[in-house]
């Protein structure tokens, strides 16, 4: 077991330093959608007063989106590490 950890930590270690490929763009700019949906509609929700429509609560989640995009786009494995819990947060298994 403490093999498989090891491993798994090395390449993980690998990965990160490695330059930012496409694939890894591109992952974080949909976890950083995904993501930035949930920060934005909920802080509305959360922070703003209310009662609150669903168009604010929707165009607040889409500029989370965008925000979110750039941010996987600019920073991607930081978006990955950080953002993936906020991203799956709506998913439910299968």
């Amino acid at each position: 077991m403490q093999k498989w950890f090891r491993e798994r930590a090395k390449r993980v270690r690998t990965w990160w330093r490695a330059p930012a490929t496409v694939r890894d763009r591109t992952s974080g700019m949909i976890v950083g959608g995904m993501a930035g949906f949930w920060i934005g509609a909920l802080g509305r929700i959360l922070v703003g007063q209310l009662p609150v429509g669903i168009g604010a609560v929707l165009l607040c989640g889409l500029a989370g989106i965008i925000a979110g995009a750039i941010f996987g786009r600019l920073c991607p494995k930081v978006a990955l590490v950080l953002l993936l819990p906020l991203a799956t947060f709506g998913c439910s298994p299968s």
